[in-house]
């Protein structure tokens, strides 16, 4: 808060202020008139407190919190003097009070010196460096021991909170100190002499003066003055530590010979001091150095259901402070004490008063009390000590307290007003920003949240109309329904709008009060108000999230359907058109650079789309790599809708054609899109979508970046394939898969060279559904790698078995998906299969697509090395339809190359097919693979595959797939001889 602000604040009262801090919520609430507490100490209602208060009133006071006893502090801001007195409670409260000492008036330091010297000619050194720190307005006064090691010790210290510890001084430093006398750092940040003074920065120590303790010319020690505020140091001020310096090194301490049976509070104690519980903590902490006191406490007594209790305000027991609950005023000698008014002392508790049994119980050997007084005479409360021995001198004490009775009572009356505030405490709800004004409408009080809110400083609107917030609402132009409400309720409460500083409206809550006078009257008016632009503007992105896609900006699936609708309504008989558009291999590309990739391929793709002309499109995002665009006023006939329909989506799948850079990588991805054509009144939206999605499917099966548009015949292969994907699962749990076997021979001999297992589905009732129906939905639906386990443990089981009925097949080959390869169990998977049917891993060959691998190259050659470890054989099946496969044929650690059937087909009358399959088998036998061709019909083709080199083949030519017992049946006929031998 700025000092202008300041300036025109109300003055205090003499009486002093008292709040309630919760620890908790770190909340501040006034128990007195918040209308007299000054804006630097709670500016904020609702923010936390102290944090709110600037660091030089924060520290010591979060430091006396923190603490956890009780405290008061001395705290001087603005030409004012306060103390802060605070006093923890039950619950994690705290009473705090805040009280004006005196105004202060710049320090005539001349006047000083007289003073000072009187205290050191009295030998009342303390009271001596206590007036020189209260002269010099320092924070802290620090007396240090300098020994012939460099070594620096504290052994006097005024207003330090946190810990000082010996520390080794700068010898440069101290040869400086020892010839100047004294040595002043109006900065102390960065000063190579002070580097040793580590604590300084901890303790937000910022100026500081040091004058010289010595003996002669040998240098004792010295006295520091410290400011946790930047402050010039002026020669006066040095002059005045100089001389406290020395007369404190020519300070001789008194005789211990000397009786001094009772230490009594001088001018230096603390007690002078000191106010509340932190009185009540030194009065008792001085009694402790008295005797042996066991326990104390300084209480005030309270009438509660008919029953006189003692409220003590402090308790301390073996010189620890204790939590000091409210006791029963039972028979014994603090009755006594309350009935006589006297002070009373008796070292034979236990046979004066034996009806007394809490007394007992303690264990005392002696009791104190002194009653506390009122200034009309009433006892109010007494101090108490339990002693742990009796007195032989028990006078010299007790005059003591009882001279020290009536200030006591003073701090115990100021202590006794807590119950009485917090009877009468009333909640004062503010919100963020408090703004007073009166019934002229002139702003006479705003806190620091109004300022942050508003833009407006104190200085910008005190004394001003309040309507600069809100012309024509506030002041003397209030609505009548806010006054009305005032006058009859007290209070008015609602959403406004208000100008800031820079004239702009902002949305506020707003409450106003009326403050009355007590004729009635209204007198003032107190506004609270919280800027609820953030609220607004987070209702305003929930209602954007309802119908936009936060990612990319795009209407949602929600807003597109609502737009379907709507298009779906209209009258002009218009024909429009739905695309869904699904980004091809967008989930690899995900999972290999990450979702932050991903989502920027999404906003570059999104990009894209708006360089499309805009005019009757909308766009939407139906879900993570989902794309809907609705295009309307495509024409009145189907015709021509489905001409400028598939113009657009040509458009739209152009936008792939160029790569996309992203993390600076170049990524290619296409879109695969189904479109549906709609007119109005013929289908709901919801059908309209769902042609589009089934079309979009049919689209991606036939390769990547194509479209389809969408046919009735779609619906029912959609239907088909749905109905077959809900009976995989009952057909896997029914055993209705079986194994059909297809035999492989050598081109050269014609000899049996192995067997590839097939999957086939048997119905109950017989019918065969063929692979190509089944195994895309499987695949699809994730099914196909409990189908592929199957495959592969069914397989090796039957060779297995056929090997111990001694019918030598040279090798077994079974398919394994995509899916099934990828899954990390995979390896385990073939672990336990071979080690479950005994089947050599010799004789296994695992055949895996080249795309398969090629997806995620690097893994794949990993799983390919770790399936090698374990000794199975690796063939690469459909070899030759991937655009990369001859690059990377080097790097797999394969067996063996499977043709695929496309090159056989027209490898007799092709020379292109012949060339590259002859330059396929040359390449293999290179790397030492065998090689396999597949779909062989023809002998015209196996010829050729004889000619260039190919070992292997199958084909319906010499053997269609076979059930095990057809197979068995085949291969029996083959070794007696009716053909050419079959078995080695």
């Amino acid at each position: 808060m700025s000092s202008t602000a300041l300036s025109v604040l109300t003055p205090l009262r003499p009486m002093p202020l008292f709040f309630r801090l919760d620890m908790r919520s770190q909340r501040l609430v006034a128990l007195t008139d918040v209308m007299q507490t000054p804006l630097y100490w709670l500016d904020e209602p609702r923010q936390p407190w102290p944090a709110q208060l600037p660091q030089v009133l924060r520290e010591p006071i979060e430091a006396q919190l923190y603490s956890g006893s009780g405290g008061q502090l001395r705290i001087q801001a603005l030409g004012r003097e306060w103390l802060v007195s605070l006093s923890p409670e039950q619950g994690n409260f705290w009473l705090v009070c805040l009280q004006q000492s005196r105004h202060l008036e710049p320090p005539d330091l001349a006047l000083l010196l007289p003073k000072l010297g009187q205290l050191a000619s009295r030998g009342q050194q303390a009271a001596m460096l206590a007036a020189l720190r209260d002269g010099a307005e320092a924070d802290r006064l620090i007396v240090w021991h300098f020994d012939d090691g460099d070594l620096l010790t504290p052994i006097y210290q005024l207003g330090v909170k946190g810990a000082l510890f010996p520390f080794k001084g700068d010898s440069r430093y101290l040869r400086t100190l020892r010839s100047r006398g004294s040595l002043s750092f109006s900065e102390c940040t960065h000063q190579p002499m002070l580097a040793q003074h580590t604590y300084l920065a901890g303790h937000g120590v910022c100026s500081r003066l040091d004058a010289a303790l010595k003996e002669g010319e040998r240098l004792l020690g010295m006295v520091s003055l410290e400011y946790l505020t930047p402050m010039p140091i002026s020669d006066d001020l040095l002059q005045l530590a100089r001389y406290c310096a020395q007369q404190l090194g020519q300070w001789q301490p008194a005789s211990e010979s000397q009786p001094n049976p009772v230490e009594e509070p001088s001018a230096d104690c603390p007690l002078l001091y000191s106010t509340g519980i932190d009185y009540c903590r030194n009065l008792l902490g001085w009694c402790q150095r008295q005797a042996k006191v066991q326990s104390g406490w300084v209480g005030e007594y309270q009438v509660r259901h008919d029953t006189l209790w003692i409220i003590p305000r402090y308790m301390e027991m073996d010189g620890e402070p204790q939590p000091a609950p409210p006791m029963a005023l039972e028979p014994g000698p603090s009755q006594e004490v309350l009935d006589a008014g006297q002070a009373l002392y008796i070292d034979n508790i236990a046979s004066r008063y034996p009806q007394a049994h809490k007394l007992n119980a303690t264990g005392a050997a002696a009791y104190l009390g002194v009653p506390l007084k009122a200034p009309d005479g009433r006892v109010m409360g007494q101090i108490t000590l339990l002693l742990a021995e009796p007195l032989d001198e028990p006078l010299p004490l007790m005059d003591r307290l009882i001279e020290l009775g009536p200030r006591t009572a003073i701090e115990i009356e100021r202590l006794a007003n807590e119950d009485a505030l917090r009877l009468a405490e009333v909640a004062f709800e503010t919100y963020e920003a408090l703004l007073v004004c009166d019934m002229r409408g002139e702003v006479l009080k705003v806190n620091r949240a109004f300022t942050r809110i508003s833009g407006f400083t104190p200085g910008d609107v005190l004394w001003q109309p309040v309507r600069r917030l809100r012309p024509s609402y506030y002041g003397d132009d209030l609505p009548s329904r806010i006054e009305g409400a005032v006058l009859t309720q007290g209070y008015w409460r609602g959403e406004e709008q208000c100008l800031n500083k820079e004239g702009r409206l902002f949305p506020v809550r707003l409450q106003v009060s009326g403050v009355f006078s007590p004729l009635g009257n209204l007198t003032h008016y107190v506004c609270s108000f919280t800027d609820i632009t953030q609220e607004r503007e987070a209702q305003q992105y929930i209602q954007r999230l309802a119908y936009f896609d936060e990612l990319t900006g795009l209407s949602n699936r929600s807003s597109m359907l609502a737009s379907l609708k709507s298009a779906l309504q209209g009258q002009d008989g218009q024909w429009g058109a739905l695309l869904h558009l699904d980004l091809d291999n967008f989930k690899a590309i995900n999972d290999s650079l990450g979702h932050k990739a991903g989502d920027e391929l999404l906003k570059a793709v999104v990009e894209r789309l708006h360089s499309l002309p805009q005019e009757n499109l909308v766009l939407g995002r139906s879900s993570g790599d989902e794309f809907l665009l609705l295009f309307t006023a495509l024409g009145n006939g189907l015709v021509t809708a489905k001409i400028l329909a598939e113009h657009f989506t040509r458009e739209v799948i152009g936008l792939f054609r160029q790569p996309f850079t992203i993390a600076e990588n170049k990524l290619h991805c296409s879109a695969s899109i189904g479109v549906s054509l709609f007119s109005a009144g013929e289908l709901d939206y919801l059908t309209v979508l769902q042609q589009a999605d089934t079309a979009s499917h049919m689209a991606k099966r036939t390769g990547q970046g194509q479209f389809a548009f969408f046919t009735p015949r779609m619906a029912e292969q959609e239907k088909s394939r749905l109905a077959i994907n809900n009976q995989l699962r009952d057909a896997l749990r029914h055993d209705e898969f079986l194994l059909h076997f297809q035999p492989q021979f050598r081109v050269d001999s014609g000899a049996l060279s192995g067997v590839e297992a097939l999957l086939r589905w048997q119905r109950p009732d017989g019918s065969m559904i063929p692979p190509g129906e089944f195994i895309p939905v499987a695949e699809e639906s994730g099914l196909i790698e409990d189908l592929g386990f199957w495959v592969l443990k069914s397989a090796c089981a039957q060779f297995a078995h056929w090997l111990s009925r001694g019918i030598e097949i040279p090798q077994l080959s079974v398919n394994v998906s995509a899916r099934q390869f990828h899954n990390p169990s995979f390896l385990t998977q073939v672990e336990y299969v071979l080690r479950d049917t005994g089947l050599p891993p010799s004789r296994l060959m695992l055949e895996i697509t080249e795309s398969v691998i090629l997806e995620q190259r690097e893994e794949g050659i990993t799983r390919m090395n770790r399936l090698k470890e374990l000794g199975v054989l690796l063939s690469i099946d459909d070899f030759g339809t991937g655009y990369s496969s001859l690059a990377y044929l080097r790097d797999l650690p394969a067996d063996e190359v499977k043709l695929d059937r496309t090159f056989i087909q027209t490898l007799a009358h092709s020379v292109q097919d012949r060339a590259l399959v002859r330059a396929i088998v040359e390449l293999s036998r290179v790397f030492h693979f065998t090689v396999i061709a597949e779909g062989v019909e023809e002998e015209a083709q196996l010829r050729v595959l004889g000619e260039i080199g190919c070992q292997h083949f199958q084909g319906f030519l010499r053997c269609r797939p076979l059930p095990v017992r057809a197979l068995e049946e085949y291969l029996g006929i083959e070794a007696t001889g009716d053909r050419n031998p079959v078995l080695p």
